[in-house]
């Protein structure tokens, strides 16, 4: 009889995406809805506006960006913790590391759910390992927390940013001090070998260690203990989709 296991998912298993390519289709279902709120999106120049018109599939759509830092000239300046939009008036959000920077992030996360149409999406990217960055910097989530605090929505999907980040990346983005991001393409192409190796190294010790690993973490199958490991236990961020 198994005992003492411990799931190494807190319980939210189902919520995970273990896709690691699974951000793009999840951005462009939100993306692309009739009216698209980007929140703390600066402008239609920004580099939120560039990834959304980037992935966006409905030309038609009306996106409107809000800051709430006037000299970023948004279409309108807003505060989402104490926001002045009418509640049920957008079918989508976009919300790109945003809940960092403002100290009630759960007024935040109310204020988003009213807003959303029902069954309207939101898309959600947070980061849980960076460093200090911006003029306000309050908070970091684990993917547990994103669960939790995304919890009222109907539907949730927490995935990675990508396969080229997870381990891998966080390795380079320490021993460079951050500057590996000056360098996107070198920086994809360590993240992706040091993770490849860190998987070969996994995939060995699950193999000699199986049955006491099946045993400790409730018969966790060799894909899941190497998805734990290369991009939940530590990565610089976690993206989230939700339905009201």
């Amino acid at each position: 009889m198994r005992t003492n296991t411990t799931d190494l998912f807190q319980g939210i298993q189902t919520k995970i995406d273990f896709n690691p390519y699974a951000r793009d289709e999840y951005e462009k279902r939100v993306v692309s809805q009739d009216r698209l709120l980007d929140i703390g999106g600066r402008n239609s120049y920004s580099i939120s506006r560039q990834r959304i018109d980037l992935l966006n599939q409905n030309p038609n759509n009306t996106i409107v960006s809000t800051d709430v830092i006037a000299d970023y000239k948004p279409d309108l300046i807003d505060d989402i913790c104490n926001t002045k939009i009418e509640p049920n008036s957008f079918s989508g959000i976009y919300c790109n590391a945003v809940l960092e920077h403002v100290q009630e992030y759960w007024k935040a996360i109310d204020n988003i759910y009213n807003i959303l149409e029902e069954k309207g999406e939101a898309f959600f990217y947070i980061p849980f390992f960076w460093s200090f960055h911006d003029q306000m910097d309050y908070h970091r989530f684990t993917f547990t927390e994103i669960a939790r605090m995304l919890g009222k929505f109907s539907e949730i999907k927490i995935f990675c940013p990508g396969d080229a980040q997870g381990f891998g990346f966080v390795f380079w983005y320490i021993i460079t001090i951050t500057n590996i991001r000056k360098f996107p393409k070198l920086a994809e192409f360590l993240s992706k070998t040091t993770n490849f190796f860190l998987k070969i190294y996994l995939f060995i010790v699950y193999n000699i260690n199986s049955k006491n690993i099946k045993n400790k973490y409730n018969n966790i199958s060799w894909e899941e203990y190497c998805f734990y490991y290369t991009f939940l236990y530590i990565n610089h961020g976690f993206c989230a989709w939700v339905k009201k």
